[in-house]
This record gives C-alpha cells, sequence and structure tokens, in this order.
C-alpha cells in the first residue's frame, strides 16, 4: 500500500486513540460518569477526531499530490486559489502547506476542479 494512502489512516487512528483516552478520563475522573457511559462518550470522540484527522491527513496528500503532478508553481497555485503565492511555498520541489487548516477544503476544491479541467482538455 501506498505511504500517501496510509498517512491519513495513521494519522486518524493516533488522533483517534489519543482523543479516546482523554475523554475517557476526562468522563470518569471529572464527571464521575459510570464506566460504560465513559466508553460511550469516549467512543464518540474517538470517531470524531478519526474523521476530522483523516480528512486533514487525505486533504494534505491531495493537495500536494496535485501540485506535484501538474508541476503547478505559486503563483500558478495561488492564482487556481484566489489566495496569495506566499501561501504555497516549495522548498526543494515539495510543497510546504503553511496556510491554516480551515482553508485546506477551499484549496483541495479548487485543485480538484482544475485537476479534472486540466485532464479534460488533455483528453479532447
Amino acid at each position: 500500500m501506498n505511504k500517501q494512502r496510509l498517512f491519513p489512516v495513521i494519522y486518524g487512528l493516533i488522533s483517534a486513540l489519543i482523543a479516546f483516552i482523554a475523554a475517557f478520563f476526562i468522563c470518569l475522573r471529572t464527571f464521575h460518569w459510570a464506566l460504560p457511559i465513559a466508553v460511550l462518550a469516549a467512543s464518540l470522540f474517538a470517531v470524531f477526531f478519526f474523521g476530522l484527522s483523516w480528512f486533514r491527513g487525505h486533504a494534505s496528500v491531495e493537495i500536494k499530490r496535485i501540485a506535484r503532478e501538474l508541476r503547478l508553481t505559486d503563483e500558478e497555485l495561488a492564482q487556481i486559489t484566489g489566495m496569495k503565492s506566499s501561501d504555497f511555498p516549495i522548498y526543494h520541489d515539495k510543497l510546504q502547506l503553511i496556510l491554516p487548516k480551515r482553508y485546506w477544503p477551499k484549496v483541495l476544491d479548487a485543485l480538484q476542479k482544475y485537476e479534472r479541467e486540466h485532464k479534460q482538455k488533455d483528453f479532447n
């Protein structure tokens, strides 16, 4: 299995494990909830954090893959996404995602649209 495909899953699992442990002990020690309720609440937190972390890892991998495959420069990335070129520094031919994670869905959506248009243009 490809390292890029495995990264979001491992990132999500680590995040879920940490969230489960933290929520479990908070529910058990601070709120004095019964063990089954604490496990249920901690499990819900773990599922939420797995999903959140998996998406962040997936978005990071996808954004970098599209930029690498299409050989996009920082100026082109800025033009496609409507952001500044300084938001997309490229060091040693690798894109560094320094912009806040809340912008990643917007960037990913714009790049996926650009990739579809680019592939469609090449196909025709």
